[in-house]
């Protein structure tokens, strides 16, 4: 079976940032990596080129920044107090430390991550930038399995493993 839209793909794959630089991410053949053709799971490129690819094929491809996380957007940082970062009017501290990935909300109740590249006495700087905006995403790998998706998976738009949906 070839990949395609309302397929389920399991992959092997390494991601580098630099052609043969550190391995940044990856999933191998013990715990790869699953997801859903078609359903907007994936970066749309990094879809596009396992298109057509049957179980046993092997890929390498690059994404430049604007086709996986985009530029590095310097107004993406942002000074913000620390006291946004309270529960009933206490400083949660342990949260603030550089390099933690922190949960922020919007005006909007729009729910979203940064990380803390920094901290003052009295403010927090944090990067809302995915980690590899602006890399060139290199990456590597092979189709271990690709099959046709269960009903239930296209309905809910995600896999499920050995057919668990309890979340629902």
């Amino acid at each position: 079976m070839q990949a395609a839209p309302n397929t389920v793909l399991k992959i092997t794959y390494q991601l580098r940032t630099e052609p043969n630089g550190e391995i940044m991410d990856s999933a191998d053949a013990s715990h790869p990596f699953s997801f859903l053709f078609g359903h907007n799971n994936v970066l749309e490129l990094f879809e596009q080129n396992l298109e057509g690819k049957i179980a046993g094929n092997q890929f390498s491809f690059v994404l430049q920044p604007a086709e996986g996380y985009g530029e590095y957007e310097q107004e993406a940082v942002l000074q913000l107090e620390k006291q946004i970062f309270s529960v009933d009017g206490v400083v949660q501290e342990d949260m603030l430390v550089v390099g933690n990935v922190v949960p922020l909300q919007d005006q909007h109740g729009q729910t979203f991550q940064g990380r803390i590249v920094n901290l003052t006495d009295t403010h927090a700087t944090v990067d809302m930038n995915h980690p590899f905006a602006g890399k060139t995403l290199y990456f590597s790998g092979e189709v271990l399995e690709v099959r046709a998706a269960h009903p239930v998976e296209i309905e809910h738009g995600h896999v499920h493993e050995h057919g668990d949906h309890s979340h629902h």
